[in-house]
């Protein structure tokens, strides 16, 4: 019991971000996966790969409290060529996902090689960690889940009809898209610092997942997504000190046992 006291005070600050994220991040992953774009978080890591080699080549100038502004405007920037490619040349939004994906892996690539930046804060990003989270981190968490919370409660029905419908006479999809899209970046960099950039959009698909398999209907599809995720940070954190793991293995050994209840709730 002491033990686990101390752990809670080494990582209060972690833990207060992990489930701020956790809740955010289920309030958009349902409608995600009902429109057929569970991958769009994944896409946005690969994006924000690129944000952070440029971030850790020119840390010295940048201050620390002004990282996460960078690293979302420029995850913005990159980000908003993808909407450049679907309306100028009109190709499907997972095609242009993937062309800027590949492209800035591609350049990501040459800075890392050239430059050899494996910064702490590079490092802390690719990995993620509860240790190095701090107080302005968990200022940040809870900026995004008060905007996610918004966002919801004015835009859930029209989320809800995005993965039904495309087009709805009186609707302005366009405009509900784009926050939608917008508010899943910012969850996925308030996440990376936790998870790391390999493994941050796992909260987008495995919770939301068994909640819309479970759920009786949907009205309970998001608490559901919600306790499920806010299980797998407090299961993963225990399961890390335990066993002496990264929380990032943690939370997603806990989320890997979601599969097998897929498989069970099937059978219901």
């Amino acid at each position: 019991m002491e033990n686990l006291v101390f752990f809670l005070k080494l990582f209060k600050w972690g833990l207060l971000s992990g489930l701020f994220f956790a809740v955010s991040s289920a309030l958009t992953s349902p409608y995600l996966i009902l429109q057929k774009n569970s991958l769009f978080p994944h896409a946005i890591t690969h994006l924000l790969l690129l944000s952070l080699l440029i971030l850790s080549v020119i840390s010295p100038l940048v201050p620390h409290y002004l990282h996460f502004p960078f690293l979302l405007l420029l995850t913005l920037l990159l980000s908003s060529f993808i909407h450049l490619l679907v309306k100028v040349l009109h190709i499907f939004e997972d095609t242009a996902t993937s062309l800027i994906t590949y492209l800035s892996l591609g350049v990501a690539l040459i800075l890392a090689t050239k430059t050899s930046q494996y910064d702490i804060t590079l490092l802390n990003y690719l990995f993620g960690s509860l240790f190095t989270v701090e107080a302005i981190n968990v200022s940040e968490s809870l900026f995004v889940f008060i905007i996610s919370l918004g966002l919801f409660f004015y835009y859930k029905d029209i989320w809800l009809t995005l993965g039904i419908e495309k087009e709805v006479p009186g609707l302005d999809f366009q405009k509900a898209q784009f926050f939608f899209l917008l508010l899943i970046t910012l969850q996925t960099l308030i996440g990376v610092k936790l998870m790391g950039v390999l493994l941050v959009s796992a909260f987008f698909v495995f919770a939301s997942t068994l909640a819309l398999k479970s759920s009786p209907s949907f009205k309970w599809v998001v608490p559901l997504t919600i306790f499920f995720n806010l299980f797998a940070v407090v299961s993963g954190f225990l399961l890390s000190i335990y066993f002496d793991l990264p929380f990032s293995a943690g939370a997603i050994i806990i989320m890997g046992l979601y599969i097998p209840m897929l498989f069970l709730v099937r059978h219901r």
